[in-house]
């Protein structure tokens, strides 16, 4: 009996510690990213304009609705076409009258929400003009920039290039694939310089929100 049951503790103790592992790395990403956040918050304040502030979240829940988030049918349709037109309007008129939004203007979290928007504009030249401006802008510390490697994937997959930080992915087949990235095997330390989860825990997110499995294929960008 100990003959057969010997191997079966030793594999137990080997997916036990695999998992300990990764509980270790899980925990240095999080706090990572956990400090990332209360020193951005700590520097720039929770946000001066509330009544923009409040805006931009409640733009945010349109853009979200519109694409079926937290219903388990996760979906683009002629819907989510026309939200992303009249958002992208008010995002303009925004930006026009107080530039970009930044965390010292309307708080971390409606800041992000501006950038998640910007990513689903159809407007792809005007938010090619605004990259280098939000690029100087995360540079000095006044916007996140995990939030804005998004944008510059999106816009990177717009011009059917390689993606940059593994932010963009497709549904094939019932299943999310994600679109081919620059040099693969650097990816994840790319990732861990804007403050963006390991690639593998980002799947996992995804799985959970959108409710699909993920492929193991990488598609091209068109």
């Amino acid at each position: 009996m100990l003959r057969v049951w010997a191997p079966l503790v030793l594999c137990l103790g080997m997916v036990s510690g695999a998992r300990a592992q990764q509980a270790a790395g899980d925990a240095v990403w999080m706090n990572d990213m956990a400090a990332r956040r209360a020193e951005l918050i700590k520097r720039n304040g929770p946000g001066t304009d509330a009544a923009l502030r409040d805006k931009l979240v409640a733009m945010y829940a349109g853009d979200q609705e519109a694409r079926g988030v937290g219903t388990g049918q996760p979906a683009y349709t002629a819907k989510t076409a026309v939200v992303d037109v009249q958002l992208t309007a008010e995002l303009k008129a925004i930006v026009a009258r107080h530039g970009w939004p930044t965390i010292a203007m309307v708080g971390f979290d409606a800041s992000n929400d501006a950038m998640a928007m910007l990513t689903h504009t159809p407007d792809h030249a005007w938010r090619l003009t605004l990259v280098p401006r939000l690029e100087k802008l995360a540079g000095e510390g006044k916007i996140d920039g995990s939030a804005l490697a998004t944008v510059v994937d999106k816009e990177l997959v717009s011009e059917g290039k390689p993606q940059r930080y593994g932010t963009q992915f497709k549904v094939v087949d019932g299943k999310m694939a994600m679109i081919a990235v620059e040099d693969p095997a650097g990816l994840d330390a790319r990732r861990a310089m804007v403050f963006l989860m390991p690639i593998k825990a980002y799947e996992e997110m995804l799985e959970q929100t959108y409710h699909l499995k993920l492929s193991d294929a990488v598609v091209g960008a068109r």
